[in-house]
C-alpha cells in the first residue's frame, strides 16, 4: 500500500500553495498575524506621576462585575476587552536599591533593564517595541515598522523606547510632521482592507475547489475531516462577506491646518487619530506613545478640567490633591478611550481591529507622592488576536514586570522565554487565554 498517497506531504502537493492556509494541517501563521490573516498590533501608552489607587484598581478579579473606578471610567464600554495585572514591579530596579526612583524609572519600563546607579536615566537594552518591530520587519515590509511619539516630552527628557543599550528613540512631538511622514505624497486606497478581504475570499474559493476534488479520492473518515474543514471555510466566507464587515476607509485623518499650535487636548487627540489610521491601514503595527517625558516638573497644567496647578505638584500632594489628580487622569484615559474606539469601530473577520491588537498603558510609579516602583499601574486593552484572556484582573506580589514584557513578545508571535536583564525569566500564563 502506498501510504504517501494520503500523507501530509501528498495533501500539500495536491493543494499547492493553498495548503499554507489550512489549520487542518497546523500550518504556521505569518509573523504577528491572527488566524484570519489580519495583523496583530501593539501600542504602549506611558505617563508619569502615579495614580490614585482607590480610583484606579478594581474591587475584584472580574472587571465586568462592577463599574470601573473614576480614573478608568472612560474605558467602561471596553472593560470586557481589558486585563489589569496588579502588583507587577520593576524588580530589576528594586534589586539595585532604586525602589523610590519614580520618574527615573522610565527607561526600564519597556526594556526590563536597569542602570546600576541611583536616578539612572539610561535604558540598558532595546525596548519591546523596537525588538518586536525588528522581528516583524524580517518577514513583513511595512511603510513604518514602528512609531515613536513623545506628546509632551521635553528635549532633555528620557523616553521609554530604546533602540539598544544607551541609544534612545527620540519621540516625535509634532503631529504635523508625523502626518507628513505617514500620509503626504502617499496613496491610501479607499477600502484597502476591503481589497485584502476580497483577496482572501478568492483564496478561500480556490481552497474549497481543491479540497472538494481531493476529498473524492479519500475514504469515509478522511472525507469527513475534509468536509469539516470545508464547513470552517464557509464560516470564514460568511465573516468576510457579512454586512457589518465593511472596513473603515484608509483615509488620512483631519488634524487641522499645518502649523496650528494645538493645546493639550488637541495635541494628544491629533496623535491618537493619526495612530488609529496608521494601525488600521497596516502602515505600522507597533507604536510607543510617551504622553510625558520622565521628568516630573514639566509644567503641564489642565485648566480645561478645572486644574490650574502643575501636574507634578498635584501628584505630590497625595491625598490632598487626589480629586484633581483623578480629574487629570480620567481626562487622559478619555483620550486613550478615543484610540481604543478608533480600532474597535473597524470590523475585522468577525471581530474588530481592537480584538487583533493590544493597547497597554503603563505608569512608572505607584503614587505620585511616594515614587515607589514596586507596584506598576498597568491596563491592557484588546486580546491581541485571542492570545489574552480579557475581562479579568490578576494580582501579583512584586512579580518582575519583565515577565509581562516577555508575555507580550509571545503574544505578538515573537517567542521568548525572558526579556530584559538576566535573572528575571518567565512569562505570565495567568493572562493567557
Amino acid at each position: 500500500m502506498n501510504h504517501e498517497r494520503y500523507s501530509r506531504r501528498a495533501l500539500l502537493s495536491g493543494l499547492g500553495v493553498s495548503g499554507a492556509m489550512l489549520p487542518l494541517l497546523n500550518a504556521e501563521r505569518a509573523l504577528a498575524a491572527t488566524p484570519t490573516g489580519f495583523p496583530k498590533r501593539l501600542v504602549t501608552v506611558t505617563w508619569t506621576n502615579g495614580i490614585i489607587e482607590n480610583s484606579f484598581y478594581p474591587k475584584g478579579n472580574d472587571l465586568t462585575a462592577a463599574p470601573l473606578g473614576a480614573t478608568l471610567a472612560p474605558l467602561e464600554a471596553y472593560k470586557a476587552k481589558m486585563i489589569m495585572p496588579i502588583g507587577l514591579s520593576q524588580k530589576v530596579l528594586l534589586d539595585l536599591n532604586r525602589q523610590y526612583d519614580g520618574h527615573f524609572s522610565y527607561p526600564s519600563l519597556l526594556t526590563g533593564t536597569g542602570e546600576n546607579k541611583a536616578e539612572g536615566t539610561t535604558g540598558m537594552g532595546p525596548s519591546i517595541d523596537q525588538f518586536i518591530s525588528d522581528e516583524i520587519a524580517k518577514k513583513v515590509t511595512l511603510p513604518n515598522p514602528v512609531l515613536h511619539i513623545g506628546v509632551k516630552s521635553t528635549p532633555g527628557g528620557n523616553p521609554t523606547s530604546w533602540r539598544s543599550s544607551g541609544q534612545k528613540n527620540v519621540g516625535e512631538t509634532d503631529p504635523y510632521r508625523l502626518f507628513d511622514l505617514l500620509f503626504t505624497g502617499k496613496t491610501l486606497p479607499t477600502g484597502q482592507i476591503d481589497i485584502l478581504r476580497q483577496r482572501r475570499q478568492s483564496v478561500l474559493d480556490y481552497v474549497n475547489k481543491q479540497l472538494t476534488g481531493f476529498g473524492q479520492r479519500l475514504g469515509t473518515d478522511d472525507r469527513a475531516k475534509i468536509q469539516a474543514h470545508m464547513d470552517s471555510i464557509r464560516e470564514l466566507e460568511k465573516q468576510l462577506t457579512a454586512p457589518g464587515a465593511t472596513a473603515v476607509a484608509c483615509t488620512a485623518p483631519d488634524i487641522g491646518t499645518k502649523g496650528t499650535k494645538l493645546d493639550n487636548p488637541g495635541l494628544i487627540k491629533a496623535f491618537f487619530d493619526i495612530l488609529a489610521v496608521a494601525l488600521r491601514c497596516d502602515i505600522t503595527r507597533v507604536a510607543t506613545v510617551d504622553l510625558f517625558c520622565d521628568g516630573g516638573g514639566d509644567g503641564n497644567s489642565f485648566p480645561f478640567v478645572g486644574v490650574t496647578q502643575d501636574y507634578h505638584a498635584v501628584a505630590h500632594a497625595g491625598a490632598g490633591g487626589a480629586a484633581n489628580k483623578i480629574k487629570i487622569d480620567a481626562w487622559l484615559f478619555g483620550l486613550v478611550a478615543g484610540l481604543v474606539k478608533g480600532l474597535d469601530d473597524s470590523p475585522e473577520a468577525g471581530g474588530t481591529a481592537l480584538d487583533h491588537s493590544l493597547i497597554m498603558t503603563l505608569n512608572d510609579m505607584d503614587t505620585g507622592d511616594g515614587h515607589y516602583i514596586g507596584k506598576v499601574p498597568c491596563t491592557m486593552i484588546g486580546s491581541c488576536g485571542g492570545y489574552f484572556k480579557t475581562g479579568q484582573a490578576v494580582t501579583y506580589n512584586k512579580t518582575p514586570h519583565n515577565k509581562l514584557l516577555a508575555t507580550i513578545c509571545n503574544a505578538m508571535d515573537v517567542p521568548v522565554t525572558s526579556y530584559g536583564a538576566p535573572g528575571y525569566e518567565g512569562t505570565l500564563p495567568e493572562l493567557v487565554a
